[in-house]
Parts: C-alpha cells; sequence; structure tokens
C-alpha cells in the first residue's frame, strides 16, 4: 500500500513542479503588452498619415496629367493653323495667317479630359520678331493655360497647367 500512496504522492509533487514552472515561464508581463500595444498604435498612426498624405499628392498628379492631355490636343490645334510667308502687308494678312495666330489672348472652348474632368483654356499670343507688329512677325510664343472648371479644394485649388510652344513662319 505504501507504494501506492507514494506514486500518487510523486505524481502531484510532479505536477505542482511543472504549474511552477509554468508560471515562472508564461508569456509577457501585462506592462510589456501595454507598451508593445503603445508602439503598434504610434506605428500605424505614422504609416497611415503617409498614405493619406500619398493618396492626396497622387490625386494632384493626376490632375495635372488630365490636364497636360488637354494641352496637348490645344498644342496641335495651335501647330495645325496656317502661318506661312506673305507679301507682309496688312491686306494680305487674313492669305497667309490663321486668326488665331495673331497677337491677344483667346478663350478657347472647354475641353474634356479622359476622365470626364472638364478645363477651361486660355491662350495667349505673343509676336517675337523680328518686330512685333503682325504683318512683319516671323516668330510667335504660344502660352496655352488649362484650369479646371470646377475648383478643386486645398493646395490643388490654384492648379494650373500651361504650355508654352513657339511657331516660326514656314512654307
Amino acid at each position: 500500500m505504501g507504494g501506492f500512496w507514494s506514486q500518487k504522492m510523486a505524481r502531484a509533487a510532479q505536477k505542482n513542479c511543472g504549474i511552477r514552472l509554468m508560471r515562472k515561464e508564461s508569456g509577457f508581463s501585462l506592462v510589456e503588452v501595454i507598451i508593445a500595444g503603445t508602439i503598434m498604435i504610434i506605428l500605424s498612426v505614422g504609416l497611415l498619415t503617409v498614405f493619406d498624405y500619398t493618396i492626396r499628392i497622387n490625386r494632384g498628379e493626376n490632375l495635372r496629367m488630365q490636364a497636360l492631355t488637354v494641352l496637348q490636343a490645344e498644342v496641335e490645334h495651335y501647330r495645325s493653323l496656317k502661318f506661312v510667308p506673305g507679301t507682309e502687308t496688312a491686306a494680305d494678312l487674313d492669305n497667309h495667317r490663321a486668326a488665331e495666330l495673331r497677337a491677344g489672348t483667346y478663350n478657347r472652348p472647354q475641353r474634356i479630359s479622359a476622365d470626364g474632368r472638364v478645363f477651361n483654356i486660355t491662350a495667349t499670343v505673343v509676336n517675337l520678331s523680328p518686330s512685333t507688329v503682325e504683318e512683319l512677325c516671323r516668330f510667335k510664343e504660344i502660352t496655352i493655360v488649362a484650369t479646371p472648371a470646377i475648383a478643386e479644394t486645398g493646395w490643388l485649388a490654384n492648379l494650373r497647367t500651361d504650355v508654352t510652344i513657339q511657331r516660326v513662319r514656314s512654307n
């Protein structure tokens, strides 16, 4: 009989020893878990801030790219206009120069980009050389500006995308 009780006592001692060992080797303390959680929250907030900044910058770049596609169409329009040599007199001006290539500022029709955004277009033509007189001018600078018809908010509110081209009189 003594053997039965001694076996039971040995088993109970092993269980108590295992419980004590488990208590000593158990996971993180509550303070460690709170500190780790705080660090994770700080990192997550920082990461969300970076994502928000990236999304806003990408939105602005997308808007600028849409404006550039509209401007490319306007550049092609101005490149296709007639600007050829003539007799360099006011009477002959209409025969060798499109009216839109005369010095001045022109409001062009609104253009719609690929994503459906509407842009207001303004073109400014400046006579450069050899004279600023329209009949004698052989070199022009054309600045085309695209502005969103519906104003954006924040830093995109004043977004004006422009392109400058130069035209030389040719055959």
